[in-house]
């Protein structure tokens, strides 16, 4: 089971038929992909494609087949080792390794090189390009990604820079895991990987007001469609008209930076900060998982090793339209110049990116608190009412 678009399927076809490995794919949508819990795919299917979010859920119901012990120790260290970013750590819970980075992402924006040449790196450029109409800009705000921005913006905020004009230092940020890893990110290994800003009782508030302030500036001078969008729709409208030429925080998508006949190219930068330097985002990509279940786990493993290998990833797995998960892939000249530098004008971004939480409540909490704000920005609610709702969702999950 992966999911439904070309970046999802095309390179485990690809990599299917080269392997020789008997494998019939299906195929879920991104919605399904963010929520469906992964018990329920395991119970089905041998092969999963799973989002970070999901491991402790796999980890409480025995869901996966754990990947350390059952792979040659060679895969799994050359897999840390070329890892974008925490991508490989993402998968990493409660000491045991329950998915391999397949396809690494992050938030980063998107633009259109014909109607914007150079995209923004601060935000108040940014807000300032939007509010005065010299282009379009259209963000990915269905609950699920207005709750992605929402995040990004206060590790943004927490990284050290005002997330509104006029706004104060980052603050309460803990010891973190260095540089590449982000501001504030813990030990992704470790029994709880969430940024310092999100301690055990929820998003500081200073942080989270602060955010919730910037979202607000945000959505004021994008396209109200943006509230029933996800990234595909985002990126369909660019690739295919020629009203949106913006969007200033995106999950990256290599497909549109690919010169596509009878569509327009769409291409990628990393995310405006406060100061123009990269700071990270959320992370996003995919993970390769094997279920307990699975009654050929030999032939599993060997074929989600070879999908990772970094030869393979730079290869046929980029060629056939997928968006590797390794670093050999992202540095690479060849795959670069394929793709209008889509990897290696990203890569600072990916490279600070942070973990969301990943314990077993998580992804429930997660559909919940997205909601919440989502809802409460449609309604008009106060910050107070939407943090609390926030709050109040994270304290009982």
């Amino acid at each position: 089971m992966t999911w439904n678009h070309r970046r999802g399927l095309a390179p485990l076809l690809a990599a299917t038929e080269r392997f020789g490995v008997p494998i019939r794919w299906e195929a879920r949508s991104l919605r399904e992909f963010e929520d469906v819990p992964v018990a329920e795919l395991a119970a089905k299917y041998d092969l999963i494609a799973v989002d970070h979010p999901h491991v402790g859920q796999a980890a409480a119901t025995g869901a996966f087949l754990p990947l350390d012990g059952a792979l040659p120790p060679g895969v799994l260290d050359a897999q840390r080792a070329g890892s974008v970013g925490p991508s490989f750590a993402s998968y990493t819970w409660q000491g045991r390794q329950w998915a391999l980075p397949m396809d690494a992402a992050a938030q980063v924006s998107a633009y259109r090189p014909d109607l914007l040449p150079s995209p923004p790196t601060r935000w108040d450029e940014a807000l300032e390009l939007l509010r005065g109409g010299a282009v379009t800009g259209l963000l990915p705000a269905n609950p699920t990604h207005l709750w992605s921005t929402f995040l990004s913006l206060c590790h943004q905020r927490a990284a050290g820079g005002p997330a509104t004009a006029g706004g104060s230092g980052g603050s309460g940020v803990s010891g973190g895991a260095g540089a590449a890893a982000g501001p504030g990110v813990v030990d992704a290994t470790g029994p709880d990987s969430r940024p310092g800003w999100w301690p055990a009782d929820g998003i500081e508030p200073d942080v989270a007001a602060a955010a919730l302030a910037q979202l607000r500036a945000v959505l004021a001078v994008v396209d109200p469609a943006s509230l029933d969008s996800d990234p595909i729709q985002v990126l369909d409208e660019m690739a295919t008209g020629d009203r949106i030429g913006y969007a200033p925080l995106i999950f990256g998508y290599v497909s549109y930076a690919r010169p596509t006949a009878g569509r327009r190219l769409v291409r990628f930068a990393d995310a405006p900060s406060a100061t123009g330097a990269p700071v990270g985002t959320m992370l996003g990509g995919v993970g390769l998982a094997v279920s307990a279940r699975c009654t050929d786990p030999g032939a599993a493993l060997r074929f989600a090793a070879a999908v990772v290998d970094p030869d393979f990833q730079a290869g046929e797995y980029a060629s056939a339209g997928g968006q590797p998960g390794h670093r050999a892939a992202w540095t690479d000249p060849v795959v670069n110049a394929a793709s209008t530098d889509f990897y290696v004008a990203t890569l600072a971004t990916l490279d600070r990116s942070f973990l969301r939480g990943r314990d077993a409540g998580y992804p429930a909490f997660q559909r919940a608190a997205g909601e919440a704000l989502h809802a409460g920005i449609r309604r008009g609610d106060g910050d107070r009412a939407i943090l609390a709702a926030i709050r109040e969702r994270w304290q009982r999950r």
